[in-house]
């Protein structure tokens, strides 16, 4: 589930494996892939590096500037990005093939964080044109309309994406995030407690526990997730653990991620959360311990989350020095995090 993630993120997770593919097809695109995987490890200094270094060679330069947009989006130059990924479609030549839409996946991206959301949905509406079955572009063209205060036109994309995959029940509560994060709170809840009531016979218990969740009844997502409630269900074991933090109860929050991450130790989303809830009741040390066992995952989808959660727990264990040093290099990667950048100025005086 996305659960609020940049949109920057779903086109990664989409496009990420293709590029290694076709660099991996292509032998001589030796300095691509290594910027691709400098990409992976954060590093998005090194991968410009490596394809300023691409292109010296006559690399494809198809990747090479798909590659760079990509490496720009994680320094926050969106309009470079733009540019990129742009000149990365003038070298396909007129061919569409699964490594275009993902590129154009990704330019709408950028064209969205850089507020452009018409650029952005002119962008969907292309790949809709071609893929008319389209999911994400659906939902995500929804999304801009959001930003641009037209509800009725962002749900009957929000409808269409849902009546492509009536299975996944994560659309209706990404649809209800989003309706959330630009204002139309109120009428999230009514969409929400209407497909309810419209397909609770085939909702599993996890569902309705998760849907409850996101409509504030906390007791009844308790109930249902701790129902749903298998051994190796970490979806389910994150959310019911998130359930018992909003009833007031973290320390069975921290049981619930203790038990699944002793069983199951390869989760960095349950070490964030673990490490927040224990900051919460102050065992800052655990809490360290927790984010620095997530990090050493490299799970790109929690890695910035992880990292400055890190370094807030070394704050409260008041180790300025350490976390100073900390948010230098976390700034690198993440530039233009306005709550890093505040933090930073808080760190400074220290």
């Amino acid at each position: 589930m996305r659960r609020g993630k940049a949109l920057i993120l779903i086109c990664a997770l989409v496009g990420m494996s293709s590029i290694l593919t076709a660099c991996q097809k292509t032998p001589q695109n030796t300095n691509i892939l290594k910027g691709m995987e400098a990409i992976e490890a954060l590093d998005y200094n090194g991968a410009l590096a490596a394809f300023d270094t691409a292109q010296l060679y006559e690399e494809d330069l198809q990747l090479v500037y798909r590659g760079e947009g990509i490496a720009n989006m994680g320094l926050g130059n969106y309009q470079e990005a733009v540019k990129c990924f742009l000149m990365s479609l003038q070298e396909a030549d007129g061919q569409v093939t699964d490594l275009e839409f993902d590129t154009n996946y990704y330019l709408a991206s950028a064209y969205y964080k850089l507020n452009n959301y018409e650029a952005a949905k002119e962008i969907y509406d292309a790949i809709l044109g071609l893929d008319a079955v389209a999911v994400d572009a659906y939902f995500l063209r929804g999304c801009c309309c959001l930003k641009q205060g037209d509800y009725d036109l962002a749900m009957a994309d929000f409808k269409k994406a849902f009546d492509l995959a009536p299975d996944n029940i994560d659309l209706v509560a990404d649809a209800f995030l989003e309706l959330q994060a630009a204002g139309f709170e109120a009428e999230g809840m009514v969409y929400v407690k209407e497909f309810m009531s419209k397909e609770s016979k085939r909702l599993t218990d996890s569902q309705k526990g998760t849907l409850y969740y996101y409509l504030g009844d906390y007791d009844n997502a308790r109930i249902y997730l701790d129902g749903a409630l298998t051994a190796g269900d970490a979806e389910v074991s994150l959310m019911l653990g998130q359930t018992y933090e909003k009833l007031g109860d973290r320390n069975y929050a921290v049981v619930v991620y203790h038990t699944y991450l002793d069983s199951y130790p390869a989760n960095a989303a349950i070490y964030n959360s673990l490490g927040v809830c224990l900051m919460q009741q102050e065992k800052y040390e655990e809490a360290l311990e927790a984010f620095e066992a997530g990090i050493a995952l490299a799970d790109i989808s929690q890695q910035q989350s992880l990292l400055f959660n890190r370094i807030v727990a070394w704050e409260y264990l008041g180790n300025f020095a350490q976390a100073k040093n900390l948010m230098q290099e976390y700034l690198k990667y993440y530039p233009d995090d306005a709550k890093a950048l505040s933090e930073w100025d808080f760190l400074s005086t220290r």
